[in-house]
């Protein structure tokens, strides 16, 4: 993602600036950097419109001036954010966690000696339960995916020419819980069949490795000895490939999920909303049910906090709980 020049961090107070320039040393990646840089203008910004001891641009606020803001203020403006902005309160909770932020980081670094943002209220965030897929719909999804079945036949015509492919993406998906990004991203020099595993840069630049089981492995040998060398052109190091040679986009495979989504639904499955992030979700239901062990999955993953794994319990509560509905005794 692109910051425009309007949303670059010399735009924000000097102090903030300097937060920024912590984000980037802690390891966060770019893309949250220009997200706090966007939201702390914006929170700026308000404080100069509707604030007349405030200069008119954000660059120019001291830390003098900081020390007239309170809690109020922060609330004025997220207040403003929901009238105005149409906030929900996602977004909200966002705005609010990135202002505790700056002020956590001022306080630390003896800018600020007190830190008014303690006396806001948390903004709960009722936190939807992630899709995945039943075993019921993985086997038919593979069951498409190997033989076509459900494909007009305008698409057995791509089928017959990357099926192998599109099968060891899928697998790959199910089988490793990796993100979209991280998948796109995988190198033929960074994939070991014989070990089973992956070298993934994971967010924060942290450098991991992802196991695969002989599943995995296997699809990922077929689609390497039978079909990549059909496309490939030139010499990239991407592991899955377009048809025109060139690394799969993170658009083509959201693509590729929403056709055979949609392939499934026309089965009789209910496949509404199912994106690159139900099939990660779908990989730590799945280790869950068979380790009973969240701190396994949380590693799997590559969580930083383990409340984010939690939720993957609801979702197999869930499974369970249907599971347990289809049971007929006449």
């Amino acid at each position: 993602m692109k910051a425009n020049n309007e949303l670059t961090p010399s735009t924000l107070p000097h102090f903030a600036q300097d937060f920024i320039n912590h984000l980037a040393v802690i390891n966060k990646s770019k893309n949250t950097q220009y997200a706090y840089t966007n939201e702390l203008r914006l929170f700026f910004q308000f404080l100069c419109d509707s604030t007349p001891i405030f200069p008119s641009f954000p660059v120019e606020i001291s830390l003098l001036h900081m020390r007239n803001i309170g809690h109020r203020d922060i609330e004025a403006y997220l207040s403003w954010a929901s009238i105005k902005r149409n906030n929900g309160v996602r977004a909200l909770a966002r705005k609010q966690a990135v202002i505790k932020s700056l002020y956590r980081y001022l306080l630390r670094e003896d800018m600020i000696s007190i830190d008014v943002t303690i006396k806001l209220d948390p903004i709960n965030v009722n936190q939807k339960l992630p899709k995945a897929l039943e075993p019921n719909q993985i086997a038919d999804l593979t069951d498409i995916l190997q033989s076509g079945t459900g494909l007009s036949k305008e698409q057995l015509k791509y089928h017959t020419y990357i099926e192998k492919r599109n099968y060891a993406i899928f697998l790959t998906f199910i089988g490793t819980g990796l993100r979209l990004s991280e998948l796109c991203n995988l190198n033929l020099t960074t994939t070991n069949l014989n070990k089973g595993c992956f070298e993934v840069i994971r967010k924060g630049n942290k450098e991991t490795v992802v196991y695969f089981n002989t599943e995995v492995a296997e699809a990922l040998n077929v689609y390497l000895l039978n079909e990549r060398q059909r496309y490939a052109q030139g010499k990239s190091e991407a592991l899955f490939l377009s048809m025109q040679g060139k690394r799969i986009s993170t658009r083509a495979v959201q693509n590729l999920i929403a056709k055979y989504m949609g392939i499934l639904k026309t089965m009789g499955h209910n496949t509404d909303g199912f994106s690159a992030h139900k099939m990660r979700s779908t990989f730590a239901t799945l280790l869950l049910r068979e380790t009973d062990n969240l701190a396994i999955v949380q590693d799997a993953l590559g969580h930083s906090d383990p409340r984010t794994t939690r939720i993957y319990a609801k979702v197999l509560d869930e499974q369970l709980k249907r599971s347990a509905a289809l049971i007929k005794f006449k």
